[in-house]
């Protein structure tokens, strides 16, 4: 997930944390972990809470479909499993504008894993947009919730809020308007509608930094997917040529590695004379 996107939704889950979309996510109120998983890969889960009830749930972000989601929601729960030596129930929270993609499992002939999947394009967000908080109001636009009528309502709640929160407020709407493709239409919202927001020496250059931030990271979005996505494709068909179909580990290895990753690869594949040679020996 995009940086700047992954900050905004934390965000907004620690604005709210009674609110309503803390109900769905985690059952209620929750205490949110800060823990990194003592693995070679050093992976950091986007949110973990623990719950009301004493069970820890984890939160993943994805605004676009990973082909890998499987197996990184295998490699958190064992690293929670050394770590915490407790169960973990793991949501994956998708919000891309793409259509959902990926399955809920992780699945192979000897493992099967599985997680959940709450796929926000087609949620309700009814309770959302009646909610009392600005934070549970904007998850509502990342929903199949009328996306005017959502806009309507930040904004009346806009109003009523001052200095610094609403600030973060405004900003936070206009980056996610960015996951949406709908920066020009927040934009000229605001400006028709708060133009005083915008004008504030202050807040007005927040707000626009925002605007910007959605554009340059909903162009970087579709940059990274599709060289990433051309990277894979490549490796696989070099990979079969030289050694003929890979084994299930370097064909799960390659789903969700960085494009950093795949370029090493490639070009170990000239001196490397067997599939351990390029990509390492299989985890155990």
């Amino acid at each position: 997930m995009g940086q700047i996107f992954d900050v905004t939704f934390k965000s907004l889950i620690l604005e709210s944390p009674d609110g309503v979309f803390a109900q769905v996510l985690f059952g209620g109120p929750a205490v949110l972990q800060n823990v990194e998983q003592p693995l070679v890969r050093n992976l950091r889960a986007d949110l973990l809470a623990k719950c009301a009830d004493g069970t820890f749930r984890q939160v993943e972000l994805q605004i676009k479909n990973e082909r890998g989601i499987g197996l990184r929601m295998l490699d958190y729960y064992v690293g929670f499993q050394r770590t915490l030596g407790e169960h973990v129930e793991q949501t994956v929270l998708y919000a891309g504008r793409e259509p959902l993609r990926m399955e809920p499992e992780y699945r192979t002939p000897s493992t099967q894993h599985r997680f959940r999947i709450i796929n926000l394009r087609e949620m309700d967000g009814s309770a959302l947009l009646a909610s009392d908080h600005w934070a549970d109001n904007e998850w509502a636009l990342l929903t199949k919730t009328d996306p005017d009528q959502v806009i309507r309502v930040v904004i009346d709640k806009l109003r009523t809020l001052s200095g610094e929160e609403q600030a973060k407020a405004a900003s936070t709407l206009v980056i996610i308007g960015g996951i949406l493709g709908m920066e020009a239409e927040l934009e000229r919202r605001l400006k028709t509608e708060m133009i005083d927001l915008l004008e504030n020496k202050v807040l007005g250059p927040a707000i626009l930094k925002g605007l910007e931030q959605g554009r340059q990271e909903g162009r970087q979005e579709g940059r990274q997917e599709g060289r990433q996505e051309s990277l894979q494709e490549v490796l696989r068909v070099m990979v079969e040529r030289r050694f003929g179909v890979p084994p299930s580990w370097v064909s799960a290895q390659i789903a969700i590695a960085s494009p950093e990753a795949l370029n090493r690869w490639i070009l170990a594949l000239a001196d490397g004379t067997t599939v351990e040679q390029v990509f390492g020996p299989p985890a155990r």
